[in-house]
């Protein structure tokens, strides 16, 4: 997945810096975008903003207060350009509701961040493994 779009929506500053980091660390040949919430995470998909390529995985953590990220998901999968995006749950809090809705909402995982920057690194290298094994639509948006 060499060369691609990754769109990170976390409204925690010192969560995307950790990512951003732990990306470095494991030399993810990436263009990293970040939202602090849903609508500017619109506008960077679809609004005045667009991320030209169309990022093939959203990073979303859909338990942050400022981040309405099942609104954002059903916009996601109803959109035609938009619904064959990777969409990972990334969170530290335990919603069940939210855990149900995303899952029904066909994302690509539901998993728990890790606490330290150490655990991020791995978690980000296991991720990386798996995002450069999987095959991608060649077809530009």
């Amino acid at each position: 997945m060499r060369n691609s779009n990754i769109l990170l929506v976390d409204s925690c500053k010192a969560d995307f810096e950790n990512v951003k980091k732990a990306f470095n660390e494991i030399d993810v040949k990436f263009t990293l975008h970040v939202a602090q919430n849903d609508t500017e995470a619109w506008l960077m998909l679809q609004g005045d903003n667009k991320i030209s390529p169309i990022p093939k995985i959203v990073l979303i953590d859909i338990n942050e207060e400022s981040v309405n990220g099942i609104n954002l998901l059903n916009k996601i999968r109803i959109h035609p350009d938009l619904k064959s995006i990777l969409v990972f749950v990334i969170t530290r809090t335990d919603n069940e509701r939210n855990k149900a809705a995303a899952l029904n909402l066909n994302i690509a995982g539901y998993m728990h961040k890790p606490d330290d920057s150490k655990k991020m690194t791995d978690f980000f290298s296991i991720l990386n493994d798996y995002w450069n094994i999987i095959e991608f639509s060649s077809e530009k948006k």
